[in-house]
C-alpha cells in the first residue's frame, strides 16, 4: 500500500488547457500541493478523469513515485531516473485505421518509424495505369514496422555502378512489387497535436529507379532534431509514366503522370493524417535529390497542390528550366518501347493490365530518353502539369515558396554528363582551347587565362570546380543558376526566401581504393554523396566502405541542422552555425566544405558565369 506522500507526479497522455497543462518537453504534473487526502484517487485527480471522460477523451495515467518510495521497494537506484523524457508516440490512429511502428533505441530513443504506411490502394489489377485511389480502412492495429517492397524497375539489381553500388546498395535489395504506394514516417513526437514541421522526401534514380528506404536517407537524425520525415514510395518508369491514347480516353483526356498523381495523393494523405503523428499539416516542405528534384518540383508547382506546401529543397537539380513532352510525343515514345517488347501498342487497356509486370521490361535497356527507351518522364497534360515549362509553372504556383537548392562539385563537368569521373583535359592548353570555343568573345573580354589560371597537373580538377560554379554543359548547371533564380524572384516582388549552395566536401575513401573508380581524387564530391551529410545518416559502420573522420561527423551535424532549420522556418540559419546568406539581389550562396563558407556578391568569375547563363534565350531576364 502506498500513500499520497509516496507520489512524485502524475503523467497524462494528452494536452489539457487547465492548470498544470502538458506541453511538449514536460514529463509529468507534480502533485505536491495539489492532491488532498492520502489515497491515490485524490479529489483533484478524480475530477480531472471525470471531466476528460465526459468530453470523450481517452486518458491514461502514469504514476511517478517518489525516489524514496522506489528505493524502499527496490533498493537504491544505480542511475538517476529520466522521468520518461524520451517517450515514444506509441500506436497512432489515422483516418483509415491504427498503426504500430518500430520504436528506436539508444541514440534515437523516443523516435518511432512507421515504415510501410499505405496512402493509396495497391495500383494493381484495374488500378494499373490509373490514378491512385483511396486505401480501404482496416480494423485492428496494422504493424508497419517493416519496409514495403520497392517499385518495379529495371535496375539490373540496381546499383551495379560505383560508387553507388558499394555505398548505397551493399546489402542487396528488397523484393519488387507493383504494390508500392507506401510512406515511411519518422517522428519524435510523444503524442498527436505537437505541430512539428513535416519534410516529404522523394528519392533519386531519375523517374525510373530507386526506392524510399535506402540507407543514405535514414530519417533518424532529422527526426531527433524535431522534424517529421515522410519518405514517399511511388510508381516509377513504365508503371508511373506510360502515356497512351487508349489510357487518355479512359481517364478524362490525360494519361502518363501516374507517378506524379501518386505524389499528390501522398501529399493529401499527409495533410489529412499527419497531426496524428505529431505533425503540422500547414508546415510541409517537399524535397528530393537528382530525380527526386523532378518529383518535388512538379509536385510543388502543380495546380493540384496549390496552397498545400510551404517550401522546397532541391538537391542536384533546381529543375526551374525543365520542360515537358506533350502527351502525343510521350505516346509515340511509349509505342516504340512497346513494339520493342513485342507488345501491340494498340492493345486494349484491359489487355495491358492483364500482362505480368515482367513483360514490360527488356533485357537490353536503351539509354534513358532515347527513342524506344523505357518510359520514365512526366508529360504536359494540362491537368497535374498546367504549363509546358517549369518557368511558367513557377510564375503561376511557386513564387511564394521558400527554396533551398544546390549541387555537388563532382557531379558537374565542362564536357560529358558529369555524374562520374569527367572526361579529362590532358593539358592546360587543352583546357584553354575548350574554353575559348565555349566562351567565344567573352574569352578575350574577360581575359580568361588570367582570370582562371590552371596548369597541366590541375586542369581537370579546376575544370570541374569551374563547372560547379556555373559553366557546366550537363544537366547540373552550376550554382549560378540557383543564385540567379533567387535574385529573379526578389526582383519580381516575391517575399519567399531562396538559399543556394555548392557542396564541395569529398567523402574519404579506403587506402586500397586509391587509383580505382572509387578514388576520392576521381570522384570529388560525387553525385548523391551529400545525402550522408544532409540526413546525417553516416555512422562508424554506415556505410561499411567509408572511413569517416571527425570532420565528416561535424559537417553532417552542421548540414542536418541547416536542413532542419529551413524545413521548420524557411531559413537555414541558427545558433552556432556559420551564416548562410540569402540568394537575393546580393546573389548570396554557401560553399559547403569542411568549414562552410557563406559568400555574397558577384566576383569577376561569377559575372562571366552569369553572362553565359543569360545567353539562354528561354531564361526570364531581370536588370542586373
Amino acid at each position: 500500500m502506498f500513500h499520497f506522500t509516496d507520489i512524485y507526479g502524475i503523467m497524462y497522455n494528452q494536452f489539457d488547457t487547465g492548470a498544470g497543462s502538458r506541453t511538449p518537453g514536460n514529463v509529468c504534473i507534480p502533485v505536491e500541493g495539489r492532491l488532498p487526502g492520502t489515497s491515490l484517487m485524490g479529489r483533484e485527480v478524480e475530477k480531472y478523469l471525470r471531466r476528460s471522460t465526459e468530453q470523450g477523451r481517452t486518458v491514461w495515467v502514469r504514476i511517478i513515485f517518489s525516489k524514496q518510495y522506489r528505493e524502499k521497494i527496490t533498493g537504491p537506484e544505480p542511475v538517476p531516473e529520466r522521468m520518461e523524457k524520451f517517450m515514444s508516440i506509441g500506436i497512432v490512429t489515422t483516418k483509415y485505421g491504427r498503426l504500430k511502428g518500430a520504436e528506436l533505441s539508444g541514440k534515437y530513443e523516443g523516435i518511432t518509424v512507421f515504415r510501410s504506411v499505405p496512402y493509396a490502394a495497391p495500383p494493381i489489377g484495374n488500378l494499373r495505369f490509373a490514378p491512385p485511389q483511396d486505401h480501404a480502412p482496416w480494423s485492428g492495429v496494422r504493424d508497419v514496422s517493416h519496409f514495403a517492397p520497392r517499385p518495379y524497375q529495371a535496375m539490373g539489381e540496381g546499383g551495379n555502378f560505383e560508387p553507388w553500388a558499394t555505398d548505397f546498395y551493399f546489402d542487396g535489395f528488397t523484393p519488387m512489387s507493383e504494390d508500392c504506394l507506401y510512406l515511411s514516417i519518422a517522428t519524435g513526437a510523444s503524442e498527436p497535436g505537437e505541430k512539428r514541421p513535416v519534410f516529404m522526401w522523394f528519392h533519386g534514380g531519375g523517374l525510373s529507379t530507386g526506392f524510399y528506404s535506402e540507407h543514405e536517407f535514414d530519417p533518424s537524425e532529422l527526426a531527433k532534431k524535431g522534424i517529421i520525415v515522410v519518405s514517399v514510395g511511388q510508381r516509377l518508369n513504365i508503371f508511373g509514366y506510360l502515356c497512351l491514347p487508349q489510357l487518355s480516353a479512359e481517364q478524362g483526356g490525360h494519361s502518363g503522370n501516374y507517378g506524379l498523381l501518386d505524389e499528390i495523393k501522398a501529399l493529401d494523405w499527409v495533410r489529412e493524417n499527419i497531426e496524428a503523428f505529431g505533425g503540422d499539416p500547414d508546415n510541409i516542405t517537399v524535397g528530393g535529390q537528382s530525380g527526386g528534384t523532378a518529383k518535388s518540383t512538379s509536385l510543388a508547382l502543380s495546380p493540384l497542390a496549390k496552397g498545400k506546401i510551404k517550401r522546397v529543397i532541391n538537391q542536384s537539380n533546381l529543375a526551374w528550366r525543365s520542360t515537358f513532352k506533350t502527351m502525343d510525343e510521350a505516346a509515340e515514345d511509349a509505342k516504340k518501347y512497346l513494339k520493342r517488347l513485342n507488345i501491340d501498342p494498340e492493345s486494349s487497356v484491359e489487355a495491358l493490365r492483364a500482362l505480368p509486370p515482367e513483360a514490360f521490361y527488356s533485357s537490353e535497356q536503351l539509354p534513358m530518353g532515347a527513342p524506344g527507351s523505357l518510359p520514365g518522364g512526366m508529360v504536359w497534360d494540362n491537368y497535374a502539369i498546367q504549363y509546358q515549362s517549369n518557368i511558367e509553372n513557377m510564375e503561376a504556383f511557386g513564387m511564394e515558396l521558400d527554396y533551398l537548392s544546390g549541387g555537388n562539385v563532382g557531379e558537374s563537368a565542362l564536357r560529358g554528363f558529369g555524374l562520374g569521373p569527367a572526361e579529362p583535359f590532358v593539358s592546360a592548353a587543352d583546357f584553354y582551347h575548350f574554353m575559348k570555343e565555349k566562351l567565344g568573345d567573352l574569352y578575350r573580354e574577360y581575359n580568361f587565362e588570367a582570370l582562371y589560371p590552371v596548369n597541366d597537373d590541375n586542369a581537370t580538377l579546376k575544370s570541374r570546380e569551374l563547372a560547379a560554379r556555373g559553366f557546366s554543359s550537363g544537366f547540373m548547371s552550376g550554382v549560378i543558376t540557383n543564385r540567379y533564380f533567387g535574385a529573379y524572384r526578389k526582383a519580381k516582388g516575391s517575399s519567399a526566401n531562396t538559399y543556394s549552395y555548392a557542396f564541395g566536401h569529398y567523402t574519404p575513401c579506403l587506402p586500397e581504393e586509391k587509383g580505382t573508380y572509387r578514388d576520392t581524387d576521381n570522384l570529388l564530391a560525387w553525385h548523391s554523396s551529400e545525402l550522408w551529410y544532409t540526413f546525417a545518416s553516416l555512422s562508424e559502420t554506415m556505410p561499411p566502405c567509408r572511413p569517416w573522420t571527425e570532420v565528416d561527423f561535424r559537417l553532417a551535424d552542421t548540414l542536418s541542422s541547416y536542413w532542419a532549420n529551413f524545413i521548420a522556418t524557411g531559413n537555414p540559419n541558427g545558433e552556432n552555425l556559420p551564416f548562410w546568406p540569402e540568394s537575393d539581389d546580393a546573389f548570396g550562396w554557401m560553399f559547403i566544405k569542411e568549414e562552410p563558407d557563406g559568400r555574397k556578391g558577384l566576383d569577376k568569375l561569377d559575372q562571366l558565369a552569369l553572362k553565359v547563363l543569360m545567353q539562354d534565350q528561354n531564361l526570364p531576364k531581370i536588370s542586373l
